[in-house]
């Protein structure tokens, strides 16, 4: 992905380990470094998380990646679980 490209994507589904999201025709390659930006209710600025890209879908429309998260910070995992808890009661 070329450096400080941005967009946005769809997020089928997320857990502490990774997500799996929807994308176009940009091609990304498994092993690429991404980084995933969430607006959290409970965080006054975005939630940053730094992802490989695990795995590409070989078929179908739409096109789905993979990605495994690479957390560095404690704070950021307890962050994500609290997203993903906020999302259980949407």
């Amino acid at each position: 992905m070329q450096e400080g490209w941005q967009r946005q994507v769809q997020v089928e589904n997320v857990s502490l380990g990774g997500a799996c999201v929807v994308v176009d025709q940009q091609r990304l390659a498994a092993g690429e470094t991404v980084t995933l930006s969430f607006t959290a209710p409970s965080l006054w600025d975005p939630l940053v998380l730094r992802a490989r890209v695990a795995w590409l879908s070989a078929e179908g429309e739409p096109k789905r990646a993979g990605l495994a998260f690479d957390h560095k910070a404690s704070d950021a995992v307890f962050a994500l679980y609290e997203l993903i808890a906020t999302l259980a009661y949407e």
